[in-house]
């Protein structure tokens, strides 16, 4: 399918759905006819976003990808051109102040049942209980009026409204730290990855690791995905050093074990199709230019690859240095060799006839003397 071997594509591992109970425009309701053009909205604004593949992140649930995918069986339903790989955003309970988001990232090829026993794995604080819809709506219940109140809810309407009680949970909900890394462990055939954001918006960063060291250090053993928008960060999580990082860089590759990790930018959108600012980003637009590409196959086993060397097959920012030296010159790349056959040849043999080879501009080697 990809015939030319790893090449550099846009990523965009951070979006959202009509799923997410924080979405900027029209969410999923109970209308079916409704919610598959809303699906249809959604693939055109995929396949018009320059990434190739996706990470569809939504808050506590896989609604949306499970939209998604039963929409992409129906014979009217737009062709997904893209790469999309279901994934979850979670809070987990921190020692901190504010509050600590974490994703995890699933192969595209994972089951229903699997996703579903995901879930049932977590479990929230306060309650004990796995995640679920009524968990969410239980937590907010038994969340104290001071609590509910610092995030803009009544403790009565909360008690006697489902749907207020749904979303009080899912702004106030965490989950068990512990329970979170013990369900990404379980989640069979390696179809599962960690994914934390570190320097972006509620991210590890923002739990002091001195006091609170093996808290951190068992986060960054279990994410083999951090989400920063720092060159120089993504240099240290590579392992790479630079004029920047390079008095912090062992004691921060000492916490990794000094295993790189690949790390990302995501649009973190909240709608289909932005408007060009950092305040409404669509499908796609990366924050301040810092757009993820990655030199592989757009396949969860592609990505896989990436994990084992993200120095050599990741990049923050516009354009990779390589792609800029094709840009700039051209006439020294070739694209593709075509064989034909000499329209006055005498033979009979078609031999080579009409073969196409795509070529890549990183592994070319044209050997002489040879035949």
């Amino acid at each position: 399918m990809y015939s030319r071997g790893s090449e550099w594509r846009e990523w965009d591992l951070h979006i959202h759905s009509p799923a997410s109970f924080h979405w900027n425009g029209e969410r999923f309701g109970t209308d079916k006819a409704r919610n598959d053009q809303l699906i249809d909205e959604m693939i055109w604004a995929l396949n018009d976003a320059s990434p190739t593949a996706f990470g569809l992140m939504d808050y506590w649930t896989f609604d949306g990808w499970f939209a998604l995918k039963a929409r992409q069986v129906q014979p009217a339903a737009p062709v997904l051109m893209k790469t999309i790989f279901p994934g979850i955003e979670l809070r987990l309970a921190a020692p901190m102040e504010g509050r600590l988001n974490a994703h995890v990232l699933f192969s595209n090829e994972i089951s229903d049942q699997h996703l579903r026993d995901f879930l049932s794995r977590l479990k929230l604080e306060l309650i004990n209980q796995p995640l679920s819809r009524d968990a969410l709506i239980e937590y907010a219940r038994y969340a104290g009026i001071d609590k509910l109140a610092k995030h803009g809810f009544e403790k009565s309407k909360v008690a006697s409204d489902d749907a207020e009680a749904f979303i009080a949970g899912c702004k106030i909900a965490e989950v068990n730290v512990d329970s979170y890394k013990e369900a990404i462990r379980l989640v069979p055939g390696a179809r599962a990855t960690g994914f934390m954001p570190f320097s972006t918006n509620d991210g590890l960063d923002t739990v002091n690791w001195t006091n609170h060291y093996a808290y951190t250090l068992g986060l960054f053993e279990s994410s083999p995905i951090f989400e920063t928008r720092s060159p120089d960060l993504w240099a240290a999580f590579c392992g790479v050093e630079t004029e920047s990082n390079k008095k912090w860089l062992g004691n921060f590759q000492a916490a990794l074990k000094g295993i790189p990790r690949l790390a990302v930018s995501g649009s973190d959108a909240h709608c289909f199709r932005g408007n060009g600012t950092n305040d409404k980003r669509g499908y796609g637009d990366f924050p301040s230019g810092k757009r993820t590409w990655i030199k592989t196959d757009p396949t969860w086993k592609g990505l896989l690859q990436a994990l084992r060397e993200p120095a050599k097959r990741s990049f923050l920012g516009e354009r990779p240095p390589k792609l800029e030296r094709i840009n700039q010159h051209k006439t020294f790349y070739m694209d593709r060799i075509r064989v034909d056959k000499a329209p006055d040849s005498t033979l009979a043999d078609t031999w080579l006839h009409g073969t196409e080879i795509p070529l890549n501009p990183d592994l070319i080697a044209i050997i002489g003397n040879k035949g």
